[in-house]
């Protein structure tokens, strides 16, 4: 689960729930102290929209997250903390072994983490989506289930997600933290080489900065992050070429009394658009609100994008959610989100798609 910010991490999550592991010690050698954690959540998913495609029945049950997290520390005798993280995927059908795997180095002078892990601009970047709940409405959950063609259907900021990287964070300073990473092929993760013209990113640089502070009762966190890399095409033809990667988004969030509201902006730009092309690659802004109160939590978000497809249509999605939280008893969670979604002009012939997702879940953590 994501957690809010906190010392040298730049790891950003609902302020409303942090829902950490209750991760135990486990029994190792002296080389590093164990602890043994995770996750498991299965889901009744009911969707109806106007493009089924060949999913007509309109509801399944699924695992949607099944990790066991295994971390390890030290603490040299030089004052550095050193360690490792391997979030190991225990769904049946999931393809690969770990979600994540990365080591760290952390000391005054800052953080710097190896491996594959998520990079500086999605840690950093804060939306309205750090406000909500639950299944956090509109982000991603909704496009997991709902088609929406060539629009953009959950509000990413960027395009290397788990790819095998380098990153460093400050210090947090006066409640400012700068983050930068390195990602050699945004395709890129395990020991498998990943080829070089498969659309994909090169050399791409993630960078951000974000305010963490305290006005008496109230928290505000604000953010502003960036993305470059060079861009692939598979088979170019004529001279094109992809557009190389330049992405921005602006984020803030408040806090008070047990409520919380966030807001979020990106833009792509032509990111990996053939440049023989008129298309864009998009944008998205949202808005959330929420409120928790004892074991209860209760959200609302808004979420719109925009992305031109270089053919006359410009696709369009609208997603409105609501979310409620329970915290059943140590460790288990029962969450309800419920989102409609309107989306145009998502294909080359103008077809649109509306419809609703109601999700409902019930997730322990270990």
């Amino acid at each position: 689960m994501k957690q809010f910010l906190r010392g040298t991490s730049a790891i950003v999550g609902s302020v409303l729930f942090a829902g950490s592991a209750l991760a135990g010690p486990v029994s190792a050698s002296d080389s590093f102290e164990l602890s043994l954690g995770g996750n498991i959540r299965y889901s009744f998913v009911h969707d109806s929209e106007d493009q089924t495609l060949s999913r007509g029945r309109g509801y399944r049950f699924y695992a949607d997250e099944v990790e066991v997290w295994v971390k390890g520390s030290k603490r040299g005798d030089n004052g550095l903390l050193y360690g490792f993280e391997i979030e190991l995927n225990g769904s049946t059908t999931d393809g690969t072994a770990s979600d994540e795997s990365w080591m760290f180095v952390d000391a005054n002078w800052g953080r710097v983490e190896l491996g594959d892990q998520d990079d500086a601009t999605g840690r950093m970047a804060v939306t309205g989506g750090n406000a909500m709940v639950g299944r956090l409405g509109f982000d991603e959950d909704v496009a997991e289930n709902f088609f929406f063609g060539a629009a953009i259907g959950a509000p990413g900021t960027t395009v290397t997600d788990d790819a095998t990287k380098v990153a460093y964070f400050t210090p947090r300073f006066a409640g400012f933290q700068l983050g930068a990473s390195f990602t050699p092929d945004s395709g890129q993760t395990g020991f498998t080489r990943d080829p070089d013209n498969d659309g994909d990113f090169e050399s791409v640089i993630g960078a951000g900065v974000n305010y963490v502070g305290e006005f008496g009762a109230v928290g505000v966190t604000l953010s502003a992050v960036g993305e470059w890399g060079s861009g692939e095409v598979a088979a170019p033809a004529g001279g094109a070429r992809a557009e190389d990667r330049e992405a921005y988004a602006l984020g803030a969030l408040v806090s008070f009394s047990g409520f919380a509201v966030g807001a979020g902006w990106a833009d792509f730009g032509r990111s990996g658009v053939v440049t023989t092309t008129t298309a864009d690659a998009g944008e998205w802004w949202n808005v959330g609100a929420g409120y928790r109160t004892g074991p209860w939590g209760f959200s609302v978000g808004y979420y719109e994008s925009k992305i031109n497809q270089g053919n006359g249509f410009t696709a369009k999605a609208n997603i409105l959610s609501f979310d409620v939280e329970y915290t059943v008893a140590t460790g288990w969670l029962v969450m309800a989100d419920l989102s409609f979604v309107n989306a145009r002009d998502i294909d080359a012939v103008g077809a649109n798609n509306d419809g609703h997702v109601f999700i409902l879940s019930s997730d322990f953590i270990f």
